[in-house]
């Protein structure tokens, strides 16, 4: 899903409910049964991971450069 965010530009609720939508219809042709849960499952997934997966996300700190070694970092000199 993250990827698809990233490679598509859509964002995260977007693509999910595309996502969920996908796989309810893949379910659907070879004869499963579609009902009323699974479309508001399907509809309302996206939306509801678009809002709450920026307030979960732990943000990392940026790692602090390495230090540039002895001697300007020119080897053999």
């Amino acid at each position: 899903m993250t990827g698809l965010v990233r490679l598509t530009r859509l964002p995260v609720a977007v693509v999910r409910t595309g996502v969920e939508v996908t796989v309810a219809g893949t379910g659907w042709l070879p004869g499963g049964a579609v009902g009323a849960g699974t479309v508001l499952v399907a509809m309302c997934t996206g939306p509801l991971v678009g809002y709450f997966l920026p307030r979960v996300t732990v943000r990392l700190p940026t790692p602090a450069p390495a230090p540039s070694p002895a001697g300007g970092g020119r080897p053999g000199r």
